[in-house]
Formats: C-alpha cells, structure tokens, sequence
C-alpha cells in the first residue's frame, strides 16, 4: 500500500481556484433582471443566464482570459482589468446579489424550461442555496493554505497565461502589477479570521512563509521571468525594440510589485503567528461542523451524511482486504511479480498515444486537441502537487497543458508505472479529455462558471483506478492489476476517512497514529505530515475519494436498471455531456437518460 501524504493531482478550473470563496462570491454577480416582454420562459431564461455569464466572467481578467480566448465573440470588448475584489465589504455584498438571483430563478416556471434549461436552473439554483445556507460562515474559508493557495496558485496561472494578442501581453503585465494589492486584501481577510479566532495554526503559518521566501529568495532568476521572455521571443507582429520594452517592464514589475506582494504575505502572516486558537480539525471551531457540511455539499457534490460516507469507505476497505487476501492465496509468486513489475521507459507523450490506443474500446472518440506536457520548476516542487492540468478556454480547446511535478513521479518516486497512472489520471481519459469533451458538448455558458470539485477529480480518480492501470499492466493478470489498482484506491480511502475523522469526529494526531497502524507501519514523521496535509485542506481528499465511489455507484445503478441494454460509451458520454454538478442532480437525470435508453 502506497504511504502518500500529499494529495496527488490537482486540477485547475480557473473559476474555482483563482477565487477560493469561489468566483461568484469572491468577485460579486451583478444581478440582472431581464423583462420578458411577452416571450416564453425557455426564451428568457437562455438571455438571462447567458448575460449572468458575461457580466460575471468581466469581473475577473484572469477568469475571463482562462474561460474566453475571444471574449470578442461573446460580446464582451470593454472590460477594466483587475485580479478581482476580495474585501470583507465585497463577499458581504455577494449574498444580497445571491439572493436577487434567487428570486429571478423563482420567477420562472421549471416545467415549461427544455431539459437542458432545467438542468442549468437546478444547478444555479443549488449552487445559489448552499452558498446562502453558510452566509454567516464565510471566513471559515482558508485562502492561504499551504497546498492550493493563492500564494502557491497564483504563478503557474499567470506564467501560463496566453499571449494570442498584444492586449493579452498588456492585461497580464496590469495584473501582476496588482498583485500587491490584491495580497493586501487577502492578509485583511486574514487579519479579520485572526480577529473572530479562525486564524490558521503555526505550522501552516510556517508552511505558507516558507513558499514565499522561497518564491522571492532570487527575483532576477525568477521563473516566471523565463517563461515570459520564451513567449515574448516567439510573439509575431511586434519589433525587436518593442519586445525589449516587454521585457524590461516585466523585470520592474516582477522586483517591485510581485515581491512586494510576497513579502506583504510574508509580514502580515509573521504578525498574526500565534493567533490561531485551533491546530485541529474544522469540528473545533464553534460552527466548524456545519461548515465542513457544507464543504461536503459543495465541494464533494454528494448530500450524503458523514455517518454514510464512513459506511461507505468502511465497506471500500474491507472489501479490499479481503480480495487481497485472496488474490495472494491464489498465487503468492503472480502477487511478488506483480508488486515488482516494472513498466518499459516510455516519455510522457508515448504514454499518452498509448492511453489514447487502448481508451477506445472504453470511452466516446475524444476531440482531435493538441497538448504540451511541462515540469514543474524546481523552487516550486516541494510547495505543488504531483501533477495538474489546466483548463482550456471553452472556445480554444486545442492547446493544453499538463504539468508534471518530478518530484513525486520521476525515477525516485515510483518510476514509469507511477508516471503512467498519472497521465492517465491528468490526461486521457482523464482531466483533458474530460475538459475537451464537455466543452465540444454545447453546456450553456453560464454552466462556466461553476464546477464541483467531487465530479471534476472523482471522474479523473475513477478513470484511473478503473482503466488506467489496467491500460498500463496489461501484460499481468486481471486479477493482479485490479489488485495494484485498489491498492493506490485504499490509499486514497484511508486519507478520506481520516479526512471525516479530523473535521467531523475531531481526531488528533494519536487518532490518525491509532487509525495508520492498522494498516502500515508509521512513524511520527509520517503521522504528521497525513495530519497536516489534511488538517489545512477540509474536504479536499474527500472529494477526490468520495467523487469516485459516486461514480462507481452512478455506473453500478445503470448496470442493473440496463442490464443488456447497459452500454460504457453511452454511460460515459451522458456523464461528460451533463457536465459538472452534484451527483445528487446528475442522479435525477441519469434517470430520465436510462428511459431513453
């Protein structure tokens, strides 16, 4: 069994991760009102949501450039730049503007919306009432915490922000130069859960210096300052002369407001050191348990009770335990080849031709895009995930990028096998299929701008215990690879339910010891970094576990409703045309799908 405390991917949806209270909250909606002027609701409803669309995805240039490559085409040409507006004032503001749409929503009749639309307004309207239900709660979220902050998040999005015109380059360079201020709201935040006693604990605090330091330790030989002069060099249309002036402004800006923001982060984090009052889990904090609820609503996308998820994960690993004790009984010399079977040497884009191959008799015909596979620099591996994708822009879906953090893939760190599950897991079938897919299925735009997190990394999950080492030992027995895939699963399980007993049972770091030693042998070092990975990230395993096992429960139901008629391509076509949304929604409409078929 793998002993892995660090979440392993890490997708970027822009709308969700550049703004950590979400994009809705964090940038503000502006609620618009639409007169029906004597038009059905199924007309109204398309021009509403898609002007909510527009009007929301202006706020925040990074979302737009990351969700738009030709905002042009959608209407929207004049738009001020700016990273967003993440003061205390501004979330406050966004339940008002919650709660008009709410009210818009109620003015239309459900049942005289198509399919799609209805589908759209279950979505919204969810999204709408579990925001709502933690309105007093909002500074129970961490934009700070150490994995997928801002401070970790915030270069790799603007490093890989793309140059299609000269404006591009403009709007990148006005963004970085707000970096400052916009670091100087986020310690105000900070400052205000310090000031409520919902501070982060010293370790984190520690954790989240340390990135900081180390990301403006050497300015001039910054990262970020490589990628753009390689972008800029390879610019059409703009002089030599014009160029350099790109180059000297990027260095300006870089040495003066993207360090000054680093080191606001810096000094704003070292003055409210000492003031977190709890270094354990959510269920610890006054109103902890009802947020980590909500964490589970929203960020799992399932309405299940913790009480069921444990049930559920429970079942998960006994049931694993006793198919390996079988599969070892069976043949004890098959089980010692297969824990000890390497994979050939193969590069990241022969692994992904491979997955393509073999993905064929399993899933839809995936979109004909192009992708680049990139590492991740050096002063970054100890602070990013394993591996992460990002997201293309809805109407660009050709260019994508996957990200590979050598550190916990290469040689050392589980060799080609290792490597191959993950581009299954970021790749195909995985994270850029799902992403070129759904985007080419014609989801309304204001579908855009929410994502849940259960089905985003339970589908890539899904794809890669359930296919991706099958596609990769396919030379082993069938048994063996479902073995040496359910043994990277139970992995996963365990830190889910460790996740539900350090939020919601309140577990310490004895609990976690207790708990790990029924499976593997421990040690202190090891019990501390499983705590704190999940202590600073609520929810975060969960959604990944928990998404999984919601799609395995969605496919096992369709099976048995089908029986003969059951059909994988179709199963995984309606689950990526649906889109992103709480299994509970997507549920319903597996339904009305199975009657189709």
């Amino acid at each position: 069994m793998e002993n892995e405390t660090k979440k392993r991917y890490g997708k970027w949806i822009v709308a969700a991760a550049v703004a950590a209270v979400v994009c809705l909250l964090a940038c503000g909606i502006t609620a618009i009102i639409i007169h029906k002027g004597g038009k059905t609701d199924s007309e109204t409803f398309d021009a509403y949501t898609d002007e909510l669309f527009k009007e929301e995805i202006a706020i925040n240039t990074v979302n737009l450039h990351y969700t738009l490559a030709h905002p042009e085409n959608y209407g929207i040409t004049d738009y001020d730049v700016s990273l967003g507006d993440f003061s205390i004032e501004n979330i406050k503001d966004s339940y008002q503007q919650f709660e008009d749409i709410k009210e818009k929503l109620l003015t239309y009749d459900r049942k005289k919306l198509t399919e799609s639309q209805r589908l759209t307004y279950d979505v919204l309207m969810d999204y709408v009432e579990t925001e709502l239900s933690v309105e007093d709660l909002y500074l129970y979220e961490e934009v700070l915490e150490p994995t997928n902050g801002y401070q970790s998040q915030f270069p790799i999005i603007l490093a890989e922000y793309t140059f299609r015109t000269e404006r591009d380059i403009e709007d990148y360079l006005e963004l970085l130069s707000e970096m400052d201020e916009y670091y100087a709201q986020l310690i105000a935040f900070e400052e205000k859960k310090a000031e409520e006693g919902l501070f982060m604990s010293d370790s984190a605090v520690d954790d989240v210096i340390g990135q900081c330091e180390e990301f403006i330790k050497n300015p001039e030989n910054n990262y970020m300052i490589e990628v753009f002069n390689d972008k800029i060099d390879s610019f059409e249309g703009i002089s030599e002369e014009k160029k350099e002036e790109y180059r000297e402004r990027h260095d300006e800006i870089i040495n003066a407001d993207v360090v000054e923001g680093y080191q606001i982060l810096i000094d704003g984090l070292t003055e409210l050191k000492g003031s977190g009052r709890n270094e354990l889990g959510l269920c610890y904090f006054e109103d902890g348990k009802e947020y980590y609820e909500y964490l589970i609503r929203s960020k799992v996308g399932t309405d299940a009770s913790v009480k069921k998820l444990q049930r559920k994960i429970e079942k998960f690993i006994g049931d694993y335990i006793r198919e390996l004790y079988d599969t070892v009984l069976q043949d004890m010399d098959a089980y010692e080849e297969a824990l000890n079977y390497q994979l050939p040497d193969m590069e990241p884009d022969e692994i992904l031709q491979d997955l393509m191959r073999k993905m064929e008799k399993d899933f839809p015909e995936p979109p004909q895009v192009d992708y680049n596979v990139k590492y991740v620099h050096p002063s970054m591996q100890d602070f990013l995930n394993p591996a992460f994708y990002l997201t293309t822009p809805i109407d660009d879906i050709q260019n994508n990028f996957i990200y590979i953090n050598e550190k916990y893939t290469g040689a050392n760190a589980g060799g080609n096998g290792r490597l191959y599950t993950t581009l299954a897991h970021e790749g195909y079938p995985g994270h850029l299929y799902q992403n070129a897919y759904t985007a080419s299925s014609g989801l309304p735009l204001v579908r855009n701008l929410f994502s849940c997190q259960g089905y985003v990394e339970g589908w890539a999950t899904y794809v890669e215990y359930e296919y991706g080492y099958e596609y990769a030992y396919e030379e082993l027995d069938k048994n063996f690879t479902d073995f040496l895939a359910k043994d990277t699963a139970v992995s996963m399980a365990i830190y889910a339910y460790i996740d539900l007993g350090i939020h919601y049972d309140g577990w310490d770091r004895e609990d976690v010891s207790e708990f790990l030693s029924g499976f593997m042998d421990v040690d202190e070092e090891t019990v501390n970094e499983v705590f704190d990975a999940i202590v600073t990230d609520p929810a975060g395993y969960l959604s990944y576990f928990a998404g999984y096992l919601e799609i395995l429960e969605l496919r096992e139901d369709a099976m048995e409703e089908l029986g003969g008629d059951f059909d994988i391509k179709e199963f995984h076509d309606f689950l990526l045309s649906t889109g992103p949304a709480p299994f509970y929604i997507i549920e319903d409409y597996m339904d009305e799908w199975m009657k189709a078929q």
